[in-house]
């Protein structure tokens, strides 16, 4: 008879979640732990996985990588934003106001939000599936039999690298979002450009264009914490990495809003940089 009792599992089940995320936790904590050892000790490790996360490698390097997946989510958000910002405004008869609009939910909304998201995606998913491979192959107890720490040049290198890549990431991701409103409003609705002018740069903030990118570096981090702990824990060969990954994108997602969620409020609880005068 099998010595498995239904209601012992049951009441074991929250002492391994509780188990598991102190074991996520404190991996966290080693790898954040380990961000100065690794600009001291690993300086090209790191400019390395610049290069590779920004245009990514093999066939993701012919359409420019992450650069190209990010500039074309942003710019469709900046599209949308667009489009319902006009119709919006217009069933109210203030279609010349849908340039407010547009660069209210661009800035604030659209462009961290989606941005979190293509990094979960394109970054994070590449992450998973790198470590993953190289733990089922031993290459990490290759390396940890060389000397070499493998948890800050594998997992500590990589989120340094993102942290480092998500600054030019997040100026084209924006940039494209503001073209798209520019080109929808102007050229598909035809608001004046001097209107477009006039309103989208007296509501655009620079603060938020800040606030923005904070949400943004803070959901970088936590996408590639997320990432490199199911990466570098995965086990069952080739089918466990496909598995590692599903769960960090699914986690890394929920994440993406939560962190996006705290910052906002916490931001802009404190700061009101929306004004709607004359």
């Amino acid at each position: 008879m099998s010595d498995r009792h239904p209601l012992r599992d049951l009441a074991r089940r929250p002492l391994a979640a509780v188990d598991a995320v102190g074991h996520q936790g404190l991996f966290y904590i080693r790898v954040v732990a380990g961000i100065p050892r690794v600009l001291r000790r690993y300086p090209r490790e790191v400019l390395r996985l610049v290069a590779e996360l920004g245009t990514g490698t093999g066939a993701l390097a012919l359409i420019g990588g992450s650069v190209v997946i990010v500039a074309s989510i942003t710019f469709f958000a900046g599209a949308v934003a667009a489009a319902q910002g006009f119709e919006s405004s217009s069933s109210i008869g203030v279609g010349s106001l849908s340039p407010l609009l547009a660069a209210f939910f661009t800035a604030r909304l659209s462009t961290p939000l989606l941005a979190g998201v293509a990094l979960a995606v394109t970054l994070g998913a590449a992450t998973t599936s790198q470590l993953g491979a190289m733990r089922i192959s031993e290459e990490i107890d290759a390396i940890e039999v060389m000397a070499i720490p493998s948890l800050p040049y594998l997992a500590t290198t990589r989120v340094t690298a993102g942290m480092v890549v998500i600054t030019p990431l997040y100026i084209v991701a924006t940039l494209t979002a503001f073209v798209a409103d520019y080109v929808f409003l102007v050229l598909f609705y035809d608001v004046g450009a001097g209107n477009f002018r006039h309103y989208f740069f007296s509501y655009l903030h620079p603060l938020d264009i800040v606030f923005s990118y904070v949400q943004v570096l803070g959901m970088v981090v936590v996408v590639m914490l997320v990432h490199t702990y199911y990466g570098y824990t995965a086990r069952g060969g080739p089918a466990g990495v496909g598995e590692a990954v599903g769960r960090s994108v699914r986690a890394s997602l929920s994440g993406v809003m939560v962190v996006n969620l705290l910052i906002g409020m916490a931001i802009y609880s404190n700061f009101n940089t929306f004004h709607l005068a004359g």
